[in-house]
């Protein structure tokens, strides 16, 4: 019987506790230097739901490597598209099944204030409104992500040539 009860109750609640162990790794990572195992978080759906990962939209992928153009290296580039499809698939197709896009929109600033404590952390609230609007408008994972890599990708360079300004 509370085997059962257990069963049910994680599977009701997955999505919450996948989030708070999001936090709870972030906040390690942060406080005790604790290896930043986010990503393995952030992938995990992958696991146990089936995602539509390829659609008309998937094409859109292959502007990436014109990031190269922005002065942004192989790595760079990997890395950013990496975790833009690893976060639109953690809070818009995962954690938008159950949640509100403003909920997830929410839930999405914290993990990038545990990271960068900033006004520009609380001002991803803005860009994952858009995504979670542009998730709802397409279903489309790869458009959701695609837009995520151009955001962080735009937004990187400006930050970039406004240090450079400051000097």
């Amino acid at each position: 019987m509370t085997d059962r009860l257990i069963s049910s109750y994680i599977k009701k609640y997955s999505e919450l506790l996948l989030y708070c162990a999001l936090i709870l790794l972030l906040a390690l990572h942060k406080a005790f230097a604790f290896p930043n195992l986010s990503l393995f978080i952030l992938l995990s759906p992958l696991l146990f739901k089936d995602f539509k990962l390829l659609d008309r939209w998937s094409l859109l992928w292959l502007f990436i490597p014109f990031a190269y153009f922005m002065g942004y290296k192989p790595y760079e580039i990997l890395n950013l598209s990496l975790f833009a499809f690893a976060e639109e698939l953690f809070f818009r197709a995962y954690l938008m099944q159950r949640y509100s896009n403003l909920a997830v929109s929410f839930m999405f600033v914290l993990p990038h204030l545990l990271l960068n404590p900033s006004l520009s952390a609380v001002l991803t609230f803005f860009p994952s409104l858009i995504f979670g609007y542009a998730y709802r408008l397409t279903n489309s994972l790869s458009f959701a992500s695609f837009l995520h890599f151009w955001s962080n990708a735009v937004y990187l360079r400006v930050l970039a040539l406004w240090d450079f300004l400051k000097v």
